[in-house]
């Protein structure tokens, strides 16, 4: 992807299900190589935003483009990977068919470069699953789960991923530890990344830019840059920058959620 051309651009992008208006008028742009974090309180329009930068719906109003192109088009030449908030793996297929799935899926495409079955053995060892290549889902836990499909996605090799608050469901300490391996996994690779949360230390600790959406319907209220040093170990949570950058997002979050809020 050019350096001149956005990952993600948003421009006016509104959204309604009906008489529900759930977006309205978002401008976001998302650079090559980015980690931008989408913070804002339940229900107001995250998911949805992913699902529209996807492709996978349509905004009401607004235009979205995808490295030059449109989302449907960006889509259809696999420009993503998603990664969900349940590992969504296949029961029957093992631990490695299962990071094998999309790159399988989708032989010819533009990511047609991902990892083949050589390259596997070594994303899987730098999770820590070595030995687990022939496992069933069923036989790791919720956490192990996670980093499969965390491999799954940066596997096929796409230039954008995508994240819906893919360690809401992970104990504190496992999530803390996932966010730690998703951010050694990141800083390896030129992918542009779009991240939902609802954590704040998790925005704080990944991030280079952190959108704070308001209430329903969903708007840009503030866009902090993070200033945090790269690169980014356990460590820099300790300290007192990393606490003033979890206060600042924590007041812009509690400014969005006020009826007040534009």
């Amino acid at each position: 992807m050019s350096a001149n051309v956005p990952a993600v651009r948003l421009a006016g992008v509104s959204k309604s299900f009906g008489q529900v208006n759930v977006l309205h008028e978002i401008d976001l742009t998302v650079e090559p190589g980015e980690f931008f974090t989408l913070l804002g309180p339940s229900g107001c329009g995250k998911t949805t935003l992913l699902r529209l930068i996807a492709g996978l719906t349509q905004p009401s109003a607004g235009e979205i483009v995808i490295e030059g192109s449109t989302a449907a088009a960006a889509r259809r030449a696999k420009h993503f990977g998603w990664v969900p908030q349940s590992p969504a793996l296949l029961p029957w297929r093992t631990v490695a068919a299962n990071v094998q799935l999309l790159t399988q899926v989708n032989r010819g495409s533009r990511v047609a470069h991902a990892a083949d079955s050589s390259d596997i053995g070594g994303w899987l060892e730098r999770v820590g699953l070595t030995g687990f290549e022939q496992a069933l889902p069923h036989q790791l836990s919720g956490g192990m789960q996670q980093r499969v499909a965390l491999v799954r996605a940066f596997a096929l090799g796409a230039p954008i991923l995508l994240m819906d608050e893919p360690f809401a469901a992970l104990d504190e300490i496992t999530r803390f530890e996932m966010r730690h391996l998703l951010m050694d996994l990141w800083q390896s690779t030129g992918a542009a990344v779009v991240f939902v949360t609802h954590s704040l230390a998790e925005a704080a600790y990944l991030s280079d830019r952190v959108g704070v959406l308001s209430t329903r319907p969903g708007r840009i209220a503030a866009v902090h840059d993070i200033a945090l040093p790269r690169p980014r170990l356990p460590a820099l949570e300790d300290t007192p920058e990393f606490f003033a950058t979890v206060t600042s997002l924590r007041g812009s979050l509690h400014a969005a959620m006020s009826p007040a809020a534009p």
